[in-house]
């Protein structure tokens, strides 16, 4: 079998390229039609992947036009042959245009089958010109890869493609948002899928734009829900074993000529709903969950207003469960969601800074939460980043606010001596009277000059003191009614504070009358 020479098309007008494929029959004329880009820079990554023997470019194009492809192919690959299209008139000015070897030139208005094949001719005349690779039938594989990328199939390759033992297709992509090494092989689902439904064929399908594992099924239409069962029973399964990864499942469709159409309409808007839907193990197309839809806007002037009030607590309650909300109507936009979140940072960090409130290090870490938000492969993970900000702004509120107005130091040792007996923490205190539990610990160490973690041991070990002296209680009992949870962890800090252990302390306490 004689060596098929491999052929390029490059033309910013869909039209054209497929015109120019459709001219001739490519195979039967000893030629292969590789690829068709649309600029320059397409075509460039095609020919370090495909490396064709010739190209047929046009001259204006977007981006890297036909001048400059020229240059950079025979700089790069000078033994692949070029052949110009022109919708210029002036043939002399296209000539001159060219200096870089070039093999021939086109005129658009003249451009016919015969005429191009003429020109293909002239440049391969023997078959021995090229470093010949016998060429075999295209893959299965290859025929969906060049369907779902959009391009064209010669007559031949329609003919293999229509090939199938079934009437109905489905797509199935099994994603991974975090890591693609925890994806199964194409083996691997295929096996899983064929052991438990019949009349069904598996169909691998390459892609360098998804990275996904991507297949189409062909099965009997009467199979339809074997399948959906199986693989439900699937993801299921593989979901306990790897946390991240998801599995999808086109709509049904009844010809090859639509798997480009359903891939990019149906499955990868399915694949954006992985972002809100992370925990589904499996999304089918007709068993998608409700989406929940939020009635009213979030009210920015509002929120503006809340905050100028300084009513802080509102404020960051509406903002969570307004995020939560949308986070359920998976059908937003992902760079929408994300668009918002950053916003409400942004403006946040404004608003304050304009109160007089320190928010010098936020202005600081606001490009690392741009960042980390915009990086996150699903809703919850941008949510915990969001959530981040907003503890950062409650601390920042919460020491603002401590500097500017006086802490009680009578109610709070009262409070300390009044409550001693219960779980008792820096947070809780803080929490009972409004401040922030950092300004409050070094508050203590300022004015008491001991930390409340000692004062607090001080205060029960004085209370248990007196209760050692006036009962019989045991020092299990003493320890419970003083706060101490553990009678071993009471005794250590007694004897700490004063110098023996509870009991020897009662045995060498003055009898009470």
């Amino acid at each position: 079998m004689r060596g098929l020479y491999k052929v390029l098309v490059v033309d910013d007008e869909m039209l054209i390229r497929q015109g120019i494929i459709n001219y001739i029959d490519w195979e039967q004329e000893g030629f292969q039609i590789v690829g068709e880009a649309s600029n320059g820079d397409e075509a460039l990554q095609l020919i370090e992947k495909e490396r064709p023997n010739i190209i047929i470019t046009d001259v204006v194009m977007p981006g890297m036009d036909g001048i400059e492809l020229v240059r950079v192919v025979k700089e790069k690959y000078p033994a692949i042959e070029i052949i110009v299209l022109s919708s210029f008139e002036n043939f002399d000015y296209v000539r001159s245009t060219f200096q870089n070897g070039v093999a021939d030139y086109i005129l658009k208005p003249k451009l016919k089958g015969e005429v191009l094949l003429e020109t293909l001719r002239k440049i391969v005349p023997e078959p021995s010109s090229f470093c010949e690779i016998k060429q075999s039938p295209p893959s299965m594989e290859e025929l969906l890869k060049k369907s779902i990328l959009g391009y064209s199939l010669t007559k031949s390759e329609e003919a293999l493609i229509k090939e199938f033992p079934y009437s109905q297709f489905n797509l199935i992509a099994v994603c991974s948002l975090e890591n693609k090494e925890n994806l199964l092989t194409f083996k691997e689902i295929s096996n899983q899928l064929m052991e438990q439904t019949s009349q069904m064929e598996t169909f691998f399908i390459p892609s360098d734009i998804d990275d996904s594992i991507l297949v189409m099924l062909n099965h009997d239409p009467e199979q339809l829900a074997s399948i959906k069962q199986t693989l439900t029973n699937t993801a299921e399964q593989h979901r306990r074993s790897v946390a991240d990864t998801s599995w999808l499942m086109s709509v049904p469709f009844s010809s090859i000529h639509e798997l480009k159409t359903v891939y990019e309409n149906n499955l990868l808007k399915m694949k954006d709903y992985l972002f809100y839907l992370s925990d589904h193990p499996l999304l089918i197309y007709d068993s998608l969950p409700e989406v929940e839809k939020y009635s009213t806007p979030f009210d920015l002037s509002r929120f503006i207003d809340l905050l100028k009030q300084k009513r802080f607590e509102v404020t960051v309650r509406s903002l969570k469960d307004h995020v939560n909300f949308i986070s359920r109507d998976y059908t937003i936009d992902i760079f929408e969601f994300k668009s918002w979140l950053e916003n409400i940072i942004f403006n946040m960090i404004i608003l304050l800074g304009n109160m007089k409130y320190d928010v010098e290090e936020l202005e600081n870490a606001k490009y690392k939460y741009f960042t980390v938000i915009n990086e996150a492969k699903y809703a919850k993970k941008a949510i915990a980043h969001f959530d981040d900000f907003l503890e950062e702004i409650q601390t920042i509120l919460a020491v603002n606010d401590s500097k500017d107005r006086p802490l009680n130091m009578k109610s709070l040792l009262q409070y300390i001596e009044d409550h001693y007996a219960e779980p008792l923490s820096l947070t809780i205190l803080a929490e009972h009277f409004h401040f922030n539990p950092s300004y409050l610990s070094s508050y203590f160490s300022t004015h008491l000059k001991v930390g409340f973690c000692d004062y607090l041991n001080q205060v029960r070990i004085e209370n248990a003191k007196q209760i050692l002296e006036s009962s019989s209680a045991s020092v299990c009992q003493v320890s419970e009614m003083v706060g101490y949870s553990e009678p071993s962890y009471f005794c250590k800090v007694f004897k700490r504070l004063e110098g023996s252990s509870p009991g020897r302390y009662r045995k060498n306490a003055p009898v009470m009358n």
